[in-house]
């Protein structure tokens, strides 16, 4: 193995693994590093659905004029705390500016072309890794609790069609027929037949890194610092204060990816989506198929450990307590939509990463052209890890893209 093929991936999310994957079926001698076990983090913690109909971002248009409505109060699914406000006001700008209408459709056709390609790219993954025993493919269901919210949500229906999503809509009896354990508070809903669900994904994801070591990959636990460009050209960091270095590196840290990267790399402009999840154990057998709330901003999600309710956008950074109110917010929806859901027994707090375009930074670094970028997949890391894996491999490797990587660039932000 010559100098060259030895690569970095900085993160053992579920981004991370993927790239680490398709580096190594690239031909690549993979190192691949985390403090914590692979799967953590956010991949552990999200609502466990593979949407590829997942082409509508958090930029809506009409957030402009109902952002100031967001400043208080907690029954909503999109909140930002008071004091956290002052340190993300020039992040909060550039989110606004993407809530223009024309920014938001360079979105939905960004997050499009990965989305078509996602599922095939994360199954080649999935199937060389043996995880099939942690998919159910049985889709999932939108639920809108009024007429009016409905037909407010025709316009992001007709757009998720136009990016090629199967929809189909469900009458209030349909939907009874599916999920029986639903309150009747529910008169439209619709099925994104192609949606599925990854039951266990930290599991999933430790699988993957299993199977990259059993095929000469390596896996090393530590707290990664100092990223540099060395003298050669490459990228140096430490791992546990050790030196490290390495011809290229990918750094997929997801929401701490620009704090690992340090000073040395361009300032992108990444926050964090705080995001809860609340476990009721006893209640896995409600539900077939993952259920999300249209207007709560979550989903219910049967998987091995029972129900999960997850989701909402609190915008708070990384260092503030969990809020207590936003779990309460889910635990209500979920008590109104399922009467007959027992105790919760665990709830949980993680990061997401987000860039003010919804759009994930995949690409070369300008300082350092060692390093590549592969973070900022907001609520989309587990359905868009393959695709990201498989084009970092394609930038790693120097060979052209599988589709245009000008939406994702690091310098769109300059």
């Amino acid at each position: 193995m010559s100098e060259s093929q030895r690569i970095a991936v900085i993160g053992a999310g579920i981004v991370g693994a993927s790239c680490a994957l398709y580096l190594q079926q690239s031909g690549f001698q993979v190192t691949l590093f985390d403090r914590d076990e692979p799967g953590s983090g956010a991949t552990y913690g999200n609502a466990c659905t593979f949407a590829t109909y997942g082409s509508i971002p958090v930029n809506r248009p009409d957030l402009i004029w109902r952002f100031p409505r967001l400043m208080f109060g907690d029954d909503r699914p999109l909140s930002i705390s008071w004091p956290y406000m002052p340190r993300m006001l020039p992040w909060l700008w550039q989110f606004l500016r993407h809530c223009r209408r024309y920014q938001v459709d360079r979105t939905i056709d960004g997050l499009g072309a990965l989305l078509r390609r996602a599922e095939s790219a994360s199954m080649k993954l999935f199937q060389a890794s043996d995880v099939q025993d942690l998919l159910a493919r049985d889709g999932t269901i939108y639920l809108y609790s009024s007429s009016t919210s409905f037909a407010s949500d025709a316009d992001n229906r007709r757009r998720r069609l136009a990016q090629g999503t199967r929809i189909q809509e469900l009458s209030a009896e349909e939907l009874h027929e599916l999920e029986p354990s639903l309150a009747p508070n529910f008169p439209h809903a619709v099925l994104y037949p192609d949606g599925f669900t990854i039951l266990e994904p930290k599991k999933l994801t430790g699988r993957m890194v299993e199977h990259l070591c059993q095929r000469g990959g390596i896996f090393i636990r530590g707290e990664v610092s100092s990223i540099d460009r060395t003298s050669a050209g490459g990228v140096g960091f430490k791992i546990n204060g050790d030196p490290q270095g390495f011809t290229q590196a990918v750094l997929a840290g997801g929401a701490w990816s620009m704090k690992l990267a340090g000073p040395h790399c361009e300032p992108l402009p990444l926050e964090t989506e705080r995001g809860y999840h609340v476990l009721f154990s006893e209640s896995g057998e409600l539900l077939n198929r993952p259920v999300g709330f249209s207007e709560a901003g979550f989903y219910m999600t049967p998987m091995h450990h029972g129900l999960r309710a997850a989701g909402t956008v609190e915008l708070g950074g990384l260092n503030a307590v969990p809020n207590p109110e936003r779990l309460a917010y889910i635990k209500k929806y979920v008590q109104r939509a399922l009467p007959d859901v027992g105790p919760v027994s665990d709830t949980w707090l993680g990061f997401r990463p987000t860039l003010p375009d919804a759009l994930p930074v995949i690409g070369r670094s300008t300082i350092n052209p060692a390093l590549i970028f592969a973070f900022g997949h907001h609520h989309l890391g587990l359905t868009l890890g393959g695709i990201t894996g498989q084009l970092v491999s394609e930038i790693a490797s120097r060979t052209t893209p599988t589709i245009d990587l000008a939406p994702y660039r690091p310098e769109r932000f300059g």
